[in-house]
């Protein structure tokens, strides 16, 4: 869970649980926001129901799931049952269910706290069962809360923490875009009786307006490809293989269908997109069937670049491939390309070289 610490790290004092866990629920309600459903490609956030109570109580006993964040193991249904009534059960806050099964695996939702005092103002926490772990689904969930905050909610600051050593936190954080802040010594953590250090990251609304996701285009929308493709500045790094590439409106419902509608797990393309909607470039995988092998794109539209948009565009590119199942990604790049740092620096190893490219792999 991203901790409900900030308000114990700015004021340095021990608060009880229900100062940790206590909303101001007016300003949610006067947005009338109570009660709604969010969804994600593989989730659905809706409100936490008493229902819940044995779903919660099969991952929240988990002791990996809470002390690392600062709230106690559940220690039976019942507990369980309780913290969904006095706790859960509050305007933006939602369990994260995974589509597949219909049940809830974890909880996110909003804090309205006395850092965050203004209404324009919240705080982020989240927890998920360990048995879904490393699936990129906290991230998933987080983006599309943070989009209703700053598109829905009007909020304009959003606020998350971690205590030390909550390295999975951290990562979640920074893949969602928030800069650190802040660290503070001797935090106390009331309901374990415990003192930690304590780290704070904000994310505000211009900053998120500019973060990039994956979007998956309409057939309408390749006229951003095409013109990506015609750019001589932008497909400069593609001298080896002829530089720009024609790609006539013609063409268009032949390639998505194959891209897009019928990749057959073997195809992958999105564009990058920021959340102002403008489009930033392109990334993608397909499979090599000559040489038995998954190979990586990303394209970075010229305007764009110097950003760190190509850096973030293939990670994002190599967690959509993981969790589709692929376990190795490689790309085949001219050896003089300057994006081979990018690559490097975003864990791919060289696997050969020759006089013309460097083969690069990442273990997914």
């Amino acid at each position: 869970m991203a901790l409900k610490i900030i308000e114990a790290i700015k004021e340095g004092i021990s608060r009880t649980i229900d100062r940790i866990f206590t909303r101001t629920t007016s300003s949610y309600k006067e947005k009338g926001t109570v009660d709604m459903i969010l969804e994600t490609e593989r989730l659905i956030l809706r409100p936490w129901e008493e229902t819940d109570a044995e779903e919660c109580y099969k991952y929240a006993k988990d002791p990996r799931v809470g002390p690392v964040a600062g709230w106690p193991v559940h220690t039976s249904e019942e507990n369980s049952r309780q913290l969904i009534r006095d706790v859960l059960m509050a305007p933006e806050t939602y369990a994260i269910v995974l589509k597949e099964t219909g049940l809830p695996i974890g909880s996110i939702g909003f804090h309205h706290n006395d850092l965050a005092e203004k209404d324009d103002e919240a705080e982020l926490g989240y927890w998920l069962g360990v048995d879904y772990w490393g699936q990129g689904l906290v991230p998933e969930a987080a983006r599309e809360l943070l989009r209703h905050a700053f598109e829905d909610l009007n909020l304009v600051r959003i606020w998350c923490g971690y205590y030390d050593g909550n390295e999975k936190s951290k990562r979640v954080q920074e893949k969602l875009g928030f800069k650190y802040q802040w660290a503070t010594e001797d935090v106390p953590v009331p309901l374990l009786g415990e003192i930690r250090k304590g780290h704070v990251s904000l994310l505000t609304k211009e900053e998120w307006e500019n973060l990039i996701t994956l979007y998956t285009p309409s057939l309408e929308d390749l006229w951003f490809r095409q013109k990506m493709m015609a750019d001589t500045e932008t497909m400069s790094y593609n001298h080896a293989w002829g530089g720009t590439i024609p790609f006539p409106k013609e063409e268009w419902p032949g390639w998505y269908d194959f891209w897009i509608v019928n990749h057959e797990g073997k195809r992958y393309y999105r564009y990058l997109k920021d959340n102002a909607g403008h489009f930033i470039g392109e990334v993608a995988y397909h499979y090599d069937s000559d040489r038995n092998l998954y190979i990586a794109d990303v394209i970075v539209y010229a305007p764009y670049r110097k950003k760190g948009y190509g850096s973030i565009g293939l990670d994002l590119l190599c967690s959509a491939a993981k969790q589709n199942g692929i376990k190795l990604l490689y790309d085949d790049i001219a050896i003089d390309n300057p994006a081979v740092t990018v690559f490097l620096k975003n864990g791919f190893i060289e696997e050969y070289r020759t006089s013309e490219i460097i083969m690069l792999k990442k273990e997914l």
